[in-house]
């Protein structure tokens, strides 16, 4: 073949095959991914609200501020909820006994509001990511770690890289 040739692509996936695709859809979102958030929740806090906790930590890393904003409209998407649930659950986060998150003023925009992880929100969001991993480990006994790394390369060239790769 000559450098000016390229070799031939993989064949785009059939219909058929993106039916089967289809079929995992509802198991995996409701029934597995619904059982994962309830895990994650440890029986404390909102789905929406381990969202946020999972937002925080994902996007800016420990000790980074997030634009209220962002939480705002990635929880829109995620849960079609509204701002007003979005301030209701910041605020039941940042206010005793849970203080999980910190609220200030963007020093850059007076109207515009930042939101971090506390130390206890960091602790939390490592007890929630150790009860991710139970979840799994108690879902996929039957999976060899190859198999596991088969599927996440599957995932990673489907959808993109993980959201979040661990501190």
């Amino acid at each position: 073949m000559s450098s000016s040739e390229t070799a031939p692509s993989a064949a785009a996936p059939t219909n058929a095959g993106l039916f089967d695709l289809l079929g995992f859809f509802y198991p995996i979102h409701y029934r597995i991914g619904m059982a994962l958030e309830r895990s994650m929740t440890q029986g404390q806090l909102k789905r929406q609200q381990v969202a946020i906790i999972w937002l925080i930590e994902a996007e800016v890393g420990p000790h980074g501020w997030i634009r209220r904003k962002l939480i705002e409209q990635t929880l829109s998407d995620w849960f079609e909820t509204r701002n007003s649930h979005v301030t209701q659950f910041l605020n039941e986060l940042s206010s005793p006994p849970l203080s999980l998150v910190v609220q200030k003023t963007n020093p850059d925009c007076a109207r515009e509001k930042l939101v971090a992880l506390t130390d206890a929100g960091r602790q939390y969001f490592d007890t929630m990511t150790g009860a991710a991993v139970s979840f799994f480990r108690d879902l996929l006994p039957h999976l060899s770690e190859q198999e596991l790394r088969d599927g996440l390369r599957f995932l990673g060239r489907a959808f993109g890289p993980p959201t979040y790769t661990g501190r």
